[in-house]
């Protein structure tokens, strides 16, 4: 599906599955001449997505048009046309209820003098309220249900109705789902960063919107790249923004989804709250309080017990502990300080020769998932729609010998940064990455590694060169997707441009990419987009260049990232290129906001090299 600027009037096309009905709707004024012509209608008690998705609604609009289109209740007395946001009576009457919606699956309708936004919502009742659940990054199901001012957040502290809490990152939103692939699709509304500099709204007195039914789902099930301006690009580019409109954000890239979490759950903390039998504790002095005898029986039970507590809502995961929804995980602590008794070493044998020379390598794949089986067996046999958890990573990367159980739901560590410029490490994650999926029978997630060379480059002190890849992001997550990979964590943080448009492959595979890029040089940055453009292809041509890293900058298992950069990367001739094409682009920036937006990327970016050159 390929995404076009809006302008008064949107026609969409969207292909339904066999046998849905299609509905093509006329003309729907939202405002006209400055004066709105409809209500929101929603339940006298809405959902936190409704609630948000209203105001979210109510207040793009009136930036598009300076028309405050009201927010009522289906208790109060309504004529004329109205957009039905979420379940409410009005909807029930046309026979559409949120539980009749899949998971994350949303709806988009236009009825005679009636538009409905709505899908599944989680619902806050105190049973939905107690739920446990831990995500990757450690972050309680509660703890993501973030709490704003929303009019503060969004430039209007006048109007100012206190806090309020958001629907949770994966609290089931369908309603906001559909709000905000209806300001997107019809009403031309991009985000392109948490402040208000980053988005752009178009400006019109007249919104009039038409088009047929969508109804339809996010292609990627768990979606979990919270970029939050830790690393200096994605601050700098973004400019002044709070931590709020950052929680608000993250709502619109439509992150969240599927309840999953994997993330190292065995290590010094829990070990020494949870799991201190003597019995299974590592044999191996180095290791003893961050490792345990994973050969144990007795710790297999213990760890098998503890995932049925938490599938029946019994009891509160130990802290630091992460399991969400479906999904109990267990992964060893980050060392290989492992047991050194005589059944976990003879399992550690078998990997003696499974060395790869990459960082991704098998020699503890047997010993491992032998303990992963175990716990799966039990958890099986009283939960047999739940599963067991883990990642595939460094030295249990590649999959055993042995055979799977049914229940364990892996997810590769893939070091994606490495791939438009080191084909040997490519090849070996997607040497083990096809090896899970012909073993695994449970969905399977991914962990993906945005962090070199800027991660290097921050422990270290130094500037490294924009490893901007943004066409290969885009293949490498159009690939996944094809292969039904259910979820992705990421792992890093990437650039303004390259995230926005990993979000949007996330929720379509077959968006247009190259249209994304186009689009937003031209909508965010003006009369300087060419440039800008220019100097942003120029650096992704430059980064991703494997003639770029001749050896020594190209070893076998990795890349000398703080050489390549000035020496291979950031030549004198292309500094001066970069340099011209910044200098042009705030020479023909026309707008205010294009001027800053300009210098916004100037700061981050290129004075950035300009540093890491000098």
């Amino acid at each position: 599906m390929k995404h076009i600027l809006v302008t008064l009037v949107v026609s969409v096309v969207i292909q339904f599955a066999s046998g849905q009905q299609r509905h093509a709707s006329a003309a729907f004024d939202l405002v006209r001449q400055g004066t709105p012509t409809c209500a929101i209608v929603i339940a006298e008690e809405p959902t936190p997505a409704a609630r948000l998705a209203a105001l979210e609604l109510q207040c793009h609009i009136m930036k598009i048009t300076g028309a405050e289109i009201p927010i009522r209740s289906d208790g109060e007395h309504i004529e004329g046309r109205r957009i039905l946001v979420g379940e409410s009576s009005a909807t029930r009457q046309l026979s559409l209820r949120g539980a009749d919606f899949q998971p994350q699956e949303y709806l988009i309708a236009f009825r005679q003098g009636t538009i409905i936004l709505m899908g599944r919502d989680w619902q806050d009742t105190e049973a939905n309220r107690k739920a446990q659940g831990r995500s990757t990054t450690d972050q309680t199901l509660q703890q993501l249900r973030h709490k704003i001012d929303y009019w503060k957040v969004v430039g209007y502290p006048d109007r100012s109705a206190g806090e309020l809490e958001l629907p949770g990152i994966f609290d089931d939103q369908g309603t906001c789902l559909a709000a905000y692939d209806f300001l997107e699709r019809f009403c031309g509304v991009r985000w392109y960063g948490p402040s208000r500099l980053n988005i752009v709204i178009p400006a019109r007195t007249t919104l009039t919107v038409a088009g047929e039914d969508v109804r339809r789902s996010p292609a990627l099930k768990h979606r979990s790249a919270l970029a939050g301006g830790s690393w200096p690009f994605l601050r700098g580019q973004w400019g002044d923004y709070t931590q709020e409109q950052v929680y608000l954000h993250w709502r619109r890239m439509r992150q969240g989804g599927e309840r999953w979490a994997g993330n190292h759950t065995f290590h010094r903390n829990t070990i020494k709250a949870v799991f201190n039998d003597p019995e299974y504790q590592c044999k191996n002095p180095r290791g003893l309080g961050s490792q345990l005898c994973y050969t144990n029986p007795k710790l297999v039970s213990q760890v098998a017990q503890m995932a049925r507590d938490y599938f029946d809502g019994k009891g509160k995961l130990p802290e630091g502990w992460k399991a969400m929804g479906d999904y109990f995980a267990i992964v060893p602590d980050d060392n290989i300080n492992l047991c050194t008794c005589e059944a976990c070493q003879e399992l550690l044998d078998r990997g003696r020769t499974r060395k790869t020379g990459f960082f991704s390598s098998g020699e503890m794949s047997d010993y491992w998932f032998s303990f992963v089986n175990a716990v799966a067996r039990e958890v099986r046999r009283t939960h047999p729609d739940k599963y067991i958890a883990t990642l595939a990573y460094w030295s249990y990367a590649f999959a055993p010998d042995a055979d799977l159980e049914s229940n364990v739901s892996v997810a590769p560590c893939l070091h994606t940064c490495y791939y438009p410029v080191h084909a040997e490490m490519k090849e070996n994650d997607l040497r083990f990455y096809r090896q899970w999926q012909e073993k695994s029978q449970a969905p399977m997630f991914l962990w993906v590694y945005y962090h070199h060379p800027m991660e290097p480059a921050l422990i270290d002190r130094w500037k490294c060169f924009p490893h901007v890849m943004v066409h290969e992001t885009a293949r490498a997550m159009q690939m996944f997707i094809r292969d039904e990979v259910r979820g992705i964590f990421e792992c890093g943080e990437q650039d303004q441009l390259e995230q926005c448009v990993m979000a949007k492959v996330w929720d379509d595979p077959d968006v247009d990419v190259d249209g994304l890029i186009d689009e937003f040089f031209r909508l965010y940055f003006g009369a300087a987009g060419d440039s800008m453009k220019e100097f942003y292809l120029s650096l992704e041509r430059t980064a991703c260049d494997p003639a770029n890293y001749p050896p020594p900058y190209y070893r076998a298992n990795g890349i000398d990232w703080k050489k390549v950069a000035w020496e291979r990367l950031g030549t004198p001739e292309r500094m001066e290129e970069f340099r011209r094409l910044i200098v042009q682009a705030e020479e023909l920036a026309a707008t205010d906001a294009e001027k800053q937006r300009v210098a916004l990327w100037r700061n981050a970016i290129w004075e950035w090299m300009r540093q890491g050159r000098e």
